[in-house]
């Protein structure tokens, strides 16, 4: 039975990030592909799970079946939940990685970007969701479909500030 546990930030993140992206390019990357950091192991300071998300952008997802990243350690889970989302894990007891694959710029992998910037740039909304993640974590330790509905309200608040801030920066972009 797999435990959530938020543990503080840790810099190593980052690189366990570097040589997974590097994996993934070389074994089942295509042309057009852009892979990025995201989640809360993305955000310097905020306290996560120990496990890394990882975007990747794909001109075409329907060429990402189940079985694309087998040979590098993953499991392939369908949309698992989210539409227009192919979705794998790397560890089977110890979960190490996600892989979230979208399409290029589709509403997914803009709203999950979005978020991850959002959080970057304002550490009192990090600091807020951060809160809610220990407390869901403390409360729902062996079940992480109670963890995430807990967090489910937050974190859909923090999504549309987000997406409302990058529209905004993008806007500002644009003068």
């Amino acid at each position: 039975m797999r435990t959530i546990q938020i543990v503080p930030w840790q810099k190593e993140w980052q690189d366990y990030f570097y040589h997974e992206r590097k994996l993934l390019e070389l074994e089942a990357g295509s042309p057009g592909d852009h892979i990025y950091h995201i989640g809360s192991t993305s955000i310097p300071g905020l306290a996560a799970k120990p496990v890394i998300d990882i975007l990747i952008e794909t001109p075409e997802l329907s060429l990402w079946t189940e079985d694309r990243l087998e040979g590098i350690g993953y499991t392939g889970k369908g949309e698992h939940g989210i539409e227009g989302r192919a979705f794998y894990y790397k560890g089977e007891h110890v979960r190490r990685f996600h892989v979230h694959v979208f399409e290029k710029e589709s509403e997914g992998s803009g709203r999950h970007l979005a978020f991850r910037d959002y959080l970057r740039s304002f550490p009192a909304k990090a600091e807020e969701y951060e809160i809610i993640k220990k407390q869901a974590a403390e409360r729902h330790p062996h079940s992480p479909s109670e963890y995430m509905n807990e967090k489910h309200a937050v974190v859909q608040k923090l999504e549309q500030e987000a997406i409302c801030w990058k529209r905004t920066e993008e806007e500002a972009d644009d003068f």
